[in-house]
């Protein structure tokens, strides 16, 4: 096992979205090739990867790829994109209104008549979307549609029309030319971790969890209840643990299989939800999408990594205290596939109710990586203290006091004779956090997690590669400067200043829908100076300088590529 594994793991976590995961794919391609240049030795570019719903499925594909791959992720970006190539799917409304320059310009006229009436790409979208919704046609690979009808309040508004439903089926077979189920990796073996997440229907206190990992210990139930029908599954290590300490279920599954991956993608209006018999109460549990209680599972990701690693680190320190080892810090980046902060107010139902899809699943983790980070450098200063201690001859008093049982949190049964030692070096710590996140396009549609017209899955491929490579290098900005201030060479005042303008001039909405050439030729320019005046060391203006000159010449090369395709048009 490499050294660096032990003190520092890259984890890469993808949200939930249907259609939008397509955007995934851009994304990945961008912190592919970020990581892969900074990885010298063993190509270890991820040691976890977290989804959830399209997410979970992408990740799936990913970590499928390395295991057939020979343990190697050469070629996964490319994998991916294959994925998502199968389950391009056009439509009617995307002919017309992608091929047909007519239908489209007569229909942007009768928009500008009349602003009621939606743009074009607005009805493209829409009508794409009750193609595959709402008529049987559903998405080849992905799901077909079912008519369901009922008279359950004999409403002949509601009653007598349709509901639909959805049978994946498809999508399982598809999965399937990917990967080798089930999947089961180890850390021994330097392999990635795998982690989905899923929601059981009758119990969502807290989210199912499913592991690629094996536990370290059997399941704290009766050795009985363990035994029966799991035979040959290592020791049934393979398991799920949720709820809480009054109600609490444990669901066993062999690696994680297509069923793992559809508990966690399936909506509540799919058919044949998985049930996986829960073997603390014997009942069967039925799991939807995981989005529906962790749409970004990074809390998830970091109770998961703190589990593993303590328990690990038990086994490594054998009760001698006197023996420190660490939980790895975590670099990590997320992918965010619902907007955050529209500036519109929404005002008709379509977009009232699209507004309000954005707001339930959206990321709300920015907690959650503001306490791993508090942890972080309360870890790092308690560790300090310790060596300080153990310095001035204090050895003895320390392993005494680490040695102690945690009062308040060992109340809690997960936790049950946790020392102090456990909670100073098993907390999780996180080194950086990568944010990626999607804007919204004028075309906005409730339902648009069901476009999957190749018009569409192109589009956001490409967004997804923008956006990525304008926030990675925003990022290293922000990050640089950082350093610059805990180094000493900026005031906490003055970095503060340049982070925030580096945030404001450099989004991707600034860049690429608010600025003119000029704007930001200038803004760049005065960034330059400022530079210049300020840092003396080469190296550090290279840092300081090399992002944002790639910025610009991204953001120059697809003004000119816009020009040349307008001129191109003008021609026809």
């Amino acid at each position: 096992m490499s050294e660096r594994r032990l003190n520092c793991q890259r984890a890469l976590v993808f949200q939930g979205g249907g259609a939008l995961g397509a955007y995934e794919v851009g994304t990945y391609q961008q912190i592919y090739r970020k990581v892969s240049r900074e990885e010298e030795t063993d190509g270890r570019l991820f040691d976890i990867i977290a989804g959830t719903s399209i997410g979970a499925i992408n990740s799936t594909v990913l970590v499928g790829h390395y295991m057939k791959n020979n343990n190697s992720w050469e070629g996964s970006a490319e994998k991916l994109l294959e994925f998502w190539e199968g389950l391009m799917c056009p439509t009617i409304a995307d002919d017309l209104f992608e091929k047909n320059s007519f239908f489209r310009s007569s229909w942007d006229y009768m928009h500008a008549v009349d602003s009621g009436i939606a743009d074009a790409e607005s009805a493209r979208t829409f009508w794409s979307i009750f193609e595959f919704a709402f008529t049987p046609r559903g998405v080849p690979n992905m799901y077909e549609t079912f008519p369901k009808w009922g008279f359950k309040f004999l409403n002949p508004f509601t009653d007598f029309l349709p509901w639909w439903r959805y049978d994946y089926r498809q999508l399982r077979s598809y999965l399937s030319k990917f990967v080798d189920f089930p999947i089961k990796t180890s850390l021994e073996k330097g392999q990635p971790r795998l982690l989905l997440t899923s929601v059981d229907i009758q119990d969502y206190a807290t989210p199912v969890v499913f592991d690629s990992y094996e536990k370290q210990h059997d399941a704290p139930i009766n050795r009985n209840k363990i035994a029966e029908g799991i035979e040959g599954r290592a020791n049934g290590r393979w398991y799920s643990e949720y709820g809480n300490s009054e109600n609490r279920h444990v669901v066993f599954y062999d690696g994680i299989g297509p069923d793992q991956v559809l508990a966690s993608a399936l909506g509540k209006y799919a058919l044949d939800h998985p049930e996986i018999e829960d073997r603390v109460t014997g009942t069967m549990r039925q799991l939807w999408d995981g989005g529906y209680l962790s749409n970004t599972p990074l809390r998830e990701l970091l109770i998961a990594h703190k589990n593993y690693w303590m328990e690990y680190s038990r086994k490594i320190r054998g009760g001698n205290t006197e023996s420190v080892f660490r939980t790895p810090e975590l670099e990590v980046y997320i992918v965010n596939l619902h907007p955050l902060a529209p500036k519109d107010i929404p005002q008709d139902k379509d977009l009232i109710d699209d507004r309000e899809s954005d707001i339930l699943f959206h990321d709300r983790t920015t907690y959650d990586e503001y306490v791993a980070y508090v942890m972080t450098d309360f870890v790092n200063m308690a560790n300090d203290l310790v060596e300080l201690a153990r310095s001035k001859g204090l050895s003895k008093s320390v392993d005494e006091i680490l040695g102690r049982e945690a009062k308040t949190i060992a109340r809690v049964g997960e936790y049950r004779f946790t020392t102090y030692s456990d909670l100073l070096y098993g907390k999780p710590r996180i080194s950086r956090v990568w944010r990626i996140d999607r804007l919204e396009n004028a075309g906005a549609t409730f339902g648009k997690i069901t476009d999957f017209t190749p018009s569409n899955i192109r589009r956001l491929i490409k967004t997804g590669e923008i956006d990525a490579r304008i926030s990675i290098d925003r990022m290293e900005l922000v990050f640089a400067i950082q350093d610059l201030i805990s180094d000493g060479i900026l005031s906490v005042e003055e970095g503060d200043e340049w982070i925030k303008d580096v945030r404001e001039l450099l989004t991707a909405e600034h860049l690429l829908y608010r600025s003119t050439r000029e704007e930001l030729m200038d803004s760049y320019n005065e960034y330059v100076a400022l530079i210049e005046t300020k840092i003396q060391s080469t190296e550090r203006k290279k840092i300081l300088i090399d992002p944002a000159k790639d910025i610009i010449a991204l953001v120059s090369e697809m003004s000119d590529n816009a020009k040349r395709a307008n001129s191109e048009r003008s021609v026809f």
